[in-house]
């Protein structure tokens, strides 16, 4: 695959992880949206660093070392980065049997409501850089 087709293979599947995040809270399953959400943003940024790098992205679920590798940190807003902050360990702690009580517990529809807006937002700007 050439580094353009690589990218459009990670925009269009953060694409579908960020509609699966809306159906899963539209069904009341706020904890696979979160985690959804997370997976979203992953892949925007996985496409966004072989973007700018030209090359494989690394093996890593961390959102914020993802956006740190390409400095693309730098570049986010405070909004943004607790959007980060606030997806980061939903990626384990969705995952794992150990975490899912207390997180589920958290991810209620009045907080997963917002993570959603914010996280579609977050998207938005990724894929904005990638087109430029």
């Amino acid at each position: 695959m050439t580094q353009r087709e690589m990218v459009t293979f990670w925009v269009e599947k953060s694409q579908d992880e960020l509609k699966s995040a809306n159906i899963m809270y539209n069904a009341g399953m706020y904890l696979y949206a979160g985690f959804m959400c997370h997976q979203a943003i992953e892949k925007i940024l996985k496409a966004y660093y072989i973007h700018v790098k030209d090359e494989r992205h690394p093996q890593i679920h961390n959102l914020k070392e993802l956006m740190q590798q390409t400095d693309i940190y730098n570049a986010a807003n405070d909004k943004q980065k607790e959007t980060i902050t606030r997806l980061n360990p939903l990626y384990i702690k969705a995952r794992y049997e150990d975490y899912k009580k207390k997180t589920s517990e958290l991810l209620t529809k009045s907080y997963c409501g917002p993570l959603l807006a914010e996280t579609g937002e977050l998207h938005k700007w990724i894929a904005e850089l990638i087109k430029q």
